[in-house]
């Protein structure tokens, strides 16, 4: 495999692709959309089965405890949540059950084959998921059978190409991946959807921000709902939303050709430091690389133009659009 044909694969064709390590958790009993709603991002009550949607889980103070892929089904929901952080969410969330009729348990025998490429609809309802042309929103899911393998088969949201996650045991994960691989589907290697994920400016929690950061910091518009019910921490994201700006914001980062610092790499502006490097990666486009930085509001800020230096060397940088 080389990272040329694997960007191409992913950019014209579908192909087998690493997925981002996750945890899962379940809530299941009759108030898990009413006790869920009040400690997510997102809007969650009323979902119907089939849908989905992504935010953030809070503390009292608004930071971000855990991104949060939130799949609606009968009688339960699904979270997928960054990898370790399970345990984490579990002990945030039952500090906050009082008479809530609500249980969390982790999915902890769990993972996902990944579909990634502008043809992977095509590919999957080739393959027997003709459901999957039914999945047109992101994080839409349904159950599927394909190659005999029964899935929960979820449209990935936040995705630089069209990309569908097949959730299944963790024991049974593998071989469908071998078995797909044989049915034509090719595996392309992590380097490209790093590259494709930095250049579509999709930061990750764990990676580019933490539990540090704010929402309105990561440059995902689309994981809050301003309108919804009460959350914890809502006072604190809505007061920035409406009267302020974010101290930090999401940048991405484009290196002068032959320069391709660590993730890590301290970040100055104006004579001071301003960060780190979170992400790097060969663009998938030309000879430079790219990466991603929270950077404070005065260099994200600056003039049209405006360079950061990373190991005295000066750096090109532009703000994230809200990603919707």
């Amino acid at each position: 495999m080389s990272f040329e044909r694997d960007v191409e694969l992913l950019t014209t064709e579908a192909a087998l692709c690493e997925p981002v390590p996750a945890s899962r958790l379940e809530l299941m009993g009759p108030d898990r959309e009413r006790f869920f709603g009040g400690m997510v991002t997102a809007a969650i009550e009323g979902l119907e089965p089939g849908t989905g949607r992504f935010g953030f889980i809070t503390d009292v103070r608004g930071r971000i405890l855990a991104s949060a892929a939130v799949l609606t089904l009968d009688y339960r929901l699904w979270l997928e949540i960054p990898k370790g952080r399970g345990r984490t969410i579990i002990e945030h969330l039952e500090k906050y059950i009082v008479t809530d009729q609500v249980e969390i348990l982790p999915l902890g025998d769990m993972a996902s084959v990944r579909i990634g490429g502008p043809k992977s609809a095509e590919a999957l309802a080739d393959l027997g998921a003709s459901a999957v042309r039914d999945l047109t929103e992101p994080w839409s899911h349904t159950q599927v059978e394909i190659l005999d393998y029964q899935a929960r088969l979820v449209r990935e949201g936040h995705s630089p190409v069209p990309a569908f996650s097949l959730w299944q045991s963790s024991a049974i994960a593998p071989l469908m991946a071998d078995d797909l691989a044989e049915a034509g589907l090719q595996r392309v290697g992590r380097e490209a959807t790093e590259a494709l994920r930095i250049e579509h400016g999709h930061p990750l929690w764990g990676v580019d921000y933490d539990d540090a950061n704010l929402p309105q910091e990561t440059g995902i518009e689309d994981a809050v709902d301003f309108e919804k019910g009460c959350y914890l921490g809502q006072e604190i994201v809505a007061r920035i939303h409406y009267r302020g700006q974010p101290a930090r914001r999401m940048c991405r980062l484009t290196f002068e050709p032959g320069h391709s610092p660590s993730a890590g790499a301290e970040i100055e502006f104006d004579g001071r430091t301003a960060g780190t490097v979170t992400s790097v990666s060969p663009s998938p486009r030309d000879d430079a690389a790219i990466g991603l930085a929270l950077l404070p509001r005065r260099a994200a800020e600056a003039l049209p133009g405006a360079r950061v230096q990373v190991d005295g060397r000066n750096v090109s940088f532009e703000p994230l659009a809200p990603e919707t």
